[in-house]
């Protein structure tokens, strides 16, 4: 069955669902030891993402790429071969070839990632499609499971001011050029995925945003909330969070118009962080206490709590200068293959260890406490849901092959408990 799958969004909704059973139904305490050493090692990684370079050819106004002294590098493809074989043992679900770059970008990418295909690694990009594309590319691109299209907008002279550089007519020319080749080879055509930053400049827009995506076949949208990036000048568009209080108070039932309009035409959407938010701006007593509440989602941590965060046991990057990350916001390695170092051995060293442990405790790292993904969960919740990923995480490869695991997540992901 080829449809969507997120293994981390699966795993985190799945483990979540089950969490809640087991309060509801069986209120008992965990009796594992909180923050074990038997928790603290990982044999399967579900996603995996390369990063081919941090390079881009758009100038997105953003992004961290604008910020003084940013320079990008693309990664030695001669590690390729050991990060594959080390995923393999690993039994990764999917790979994702990307990361705070342009892959298409990089020199050859699309016959490196031919190889992989034809080794049966299951695919997925992050890309801006900003350029036409070669009919090699294209005939990679058809072979992806999974391809992640940046698109804030479909307002042509708006997604030129956000993404400059950019043209959203080509973009739209690509992914019509990748979905023709693929009733051509008669193979099933990628899921598309539009990636949206939402900002005070398109969130209003966003309706037309969803309806000509969905026109154009795609299957899947993702709204995140804009970061702000400390240093970061001029950028010429704000968070919602920062919009008049009335506004803001206008946007839950503007945005179950959009999720309703998703649904109904048979597509998916994710939008957990970004709702998040807005419900603790619209909880906050003071209407003015924007910073207040940024502090608290930000960086106050509350007592006996932890991030819901299970990256650094189902997930792995490799950057492209080598260092290996344990989630996908941090930029600090907990190791790097440069020093002679194999994936597998880097994931379950000192450092990966020490900060599985810190989530495990709640003595979390600043990049855990001013994390703007995860949510807050109570320390014996999270220490409950490694130790039944650690059990049963095995049984998802043959699951996923079987095709059991989709129908699960979608069901599981509308479960209301």
């Amino acid at each position: 069955m080829r449809s969507y799958f997120s293994p981390d969004k699966f795993l985190h909704h799945a483990f979540a669902v089950i969490s809640n059973v087991r309060n509801r139904f069986a209120p008992v305490s965990y009796h594992g030891d909180i923050g074990s050493s038997h928790l603290l090692k990982s044999h399967l990684t579900a996603r995996a993402d390369i990063e081919f370079t941090t390079k881009c050819n758009l100038s997105c106004v953003y992004c961290a790429s604008l910020l003084p002294g940013y320079s990008g590098r693309d990664l030695d493809t001669s590690y390729l071969a050991d990060i594959l074989e080390s995923l393999k043992r690993r039994k990764v679900l999917t790979v994702g070839v990307s990361g705070h770059g342009e892959t298409t970008t990089v020199s050859n990418w699309h016959q490196y990632c031919a190889k992989m295909l034809d080794s049966g690694f299951d695919l997925y990009l992050s890309t801006n499609l900003a350029r036409e594309l070669s009919d090699e590319e294209i005939a990679t691109l058809s072979r992806f499971h999974i391809i992640q299209v940046s698109c804030d907008t479909t307002d042509l002279r708006l997604f030129k001011k956000l993404r400059r550089g950019g043209d959203f007519r080509t973009l739209l020319y690509n992914m019509g050029r990748i979905r023709s080749r693929s009733i051509q080879s008669g193979e099933r055509a990628p899921i598309f995925w539009w990636h949206c930053v939402v900002s005070d400049e398109t969130v209003w827009r966003l309706e037309d945003h969803v309806a000509y995506g969905l026109a154009s076949g795609v299957r899947l949208f993702n709204f995140i909330n804009m970061a702000p990036h400390v240093g970061l000048q001029e950028c010429p568009v704000g968070l919602i969070t920062d919009m008049p209080r009335e506004d803001i108070e206008r946007l839950p039932a503007y945005f179950d118009r959009i999720f309703h309009m998703i649904k109904s035409n048979g597509a998916s959407y994710i939008c957990d962080s970004l709702m998040g938010r807005l419900r603790e701006k619209l909880d906050s007593h003071n209407a003015r206490g924007e910073a207040d509440c940024d502090r608290r989602h930000y960086a106050l941590q509350p007592k006996g709590m932890t991030r819901d965060c299970l990256d650094p046991w189902t997930y792995a990057k490799v950057a492209s200068d080598t260092g290996v990350m344990p989630c996908c916001r941090t930029f600090t390695p907990v190791g790097f293959l440069s020093d002679g170092h194999k994936l597998d051995h880097i994931l379950n060293n000192s450092e990966m260890m020490q900060f599985r442990e810190s989530l495990l405790t709640g003595k979390l790292k600043e990049v855990c406490r001013t994390c703007n993904i995860r949510g807050w969960t109570d320390i014996e919740q999270l220490n409950f849901k490694v130790s039944l990923f650690l059990k049963f995480g095995k049984y998802l490869p043959v699951l996923h092959r079987w095709g059991i695991l989709l129908p699960l997540l979608h069901q599981w992901r509308r479960s209301e408990l």
